[in-house]
């Protein structure tokens, strides 16, 4: 191999490596599911049903306390007297 083609390879392959780089550093990492604990969550007690405490749950984003939306339905627990 002659000293050309070496180093045309080696020119191609720095290259080669230089664009994947780029490529692999454009893509975003994704955030899979954000988890809100401990400070970030909270309760607004609204009233009383019987001896149950009722309200809303609440979170803080960005400083702001928000009314917290279900996506899957809750199941009361029961209650052992």
């Amino acid at each position: 191999m002659s000293l050309r083609s070496r180093l045309t390879f080696i020119v191609l392959w720095v290259l080669s490596v230089a664009i994947v780089g780029a490529l692999v550093s454009a893509q975003t990492p994704r955030e899979a599911n954000p988890v809100i604990s401990g400070a970030d969550l909270g309760f607004r007690p609204e009233g009383w049903k019987g001896k149950a405490r009722t309200g809303t749950f609440v979170v803080r984003i960005n400083g702001e306390w928000v009314e917290a939306i279900e996506t899957a339905a809750v199941k009361p627990i029961p209650v052992v007297k």
